[in-house]
């Protein structure tokens, strides 16, 4: 007796045509939710240029022998109160400390934000010794120091974070000491509080650390005369 032949329908065949759109159409939605992600990283990470005036110049002080780079778009005074408190932004600095320059940015890189300011004040304490150099990085927070060398200059390094309802200012010091005196460096950062008041938000991480960047541009160009 022969077996009996069932026919095949050609209607079975028809989920392996459209199996495979059905795997790649999860894949094909994730993309756009991915990409807007990254774009808004990528811009948030950039650093917006700096304008062309003021512009950049060198600062020199014949006295104590240094020099460093102003860059573009930072303003550059030789005294304390035109454009900067000296006083406030470097709480550790004696009451015998001589402000020499101060150089100040003069635009804003993220206006909606609550940055408020940057500032790279250069100062020096006559008369002091090596310690007491050193301890200006140190004090008032008491936070551990560390030691950096620029262009073959060793500098003590510490920080400063000081405000009411949240930090309103941080300052990285930088102090050497050369010819019985102490060259200070404060990097100074300063934002306000209540920015949803305002209609602005906080600096996010990169915003803070393309200022400093710019900051420490300048004390990178930081060259002692012979």
């Amino acid at each position: 007796m022969k077996p009996k032949l069932i026919p095949i329908r050609p209607l079975l065949y028809r989920p392996l045509l459209y199996r495979p759109l059905l795997v790649l159409a999860p894949v094909v939605l994730c993309f756009p939710l991915s990409g807007p992600l990254h774009a808004q990283d990528r811009k948030s990470a950039s650093s917006p240029p700096e304008p062309p005036t003021p512009a950049a110049r060198r600062f020199s002080d014949s006295r104590y022998r240094v020099a460093f780079e102003i860059p573009s778009a930072w303003n550059l005074s030789r005294r304390d109160g035109e454009v900067s408190t000296f006083r406030l932004d470097a709480r550790s600095a004696p009451l015998s400390s001589q402000l020499r320059g101060v150089a100040t940015i003069a635009f804003n890189p993220y206006p909606q934000s609550t940055f408020s300011g940057a500032l790279v004040y250069f100062s020096i304490s006559s008369r002091t010794s090596d310690a007491d150099c050193a301890r200006q990085a140190f004090l008032p927070l008491r936070r551990p120091t560390t030691t950096t060398g620029i262009n073959g200059v060793s500098f003590s390094h510490g920080y400063d974070e000081h405000g009411g309802i949240c930090i309103e200012s941080r300052d990285d010091v930088y102090t050497a000491y050369r010819g019985k005196a102490c060259y200070r460096f404060d990097l100074v950062v300063n934002t306000f509080c209540g920015g949803e008041v305002s209609g602005v938000r906080d600096m996010n991480h990169a915003e803070m650390e393309d200022i400093r960047a710019r900051e420490r541009k300048i004390l990178n160009s930081i060259e002692f005369q012979p």
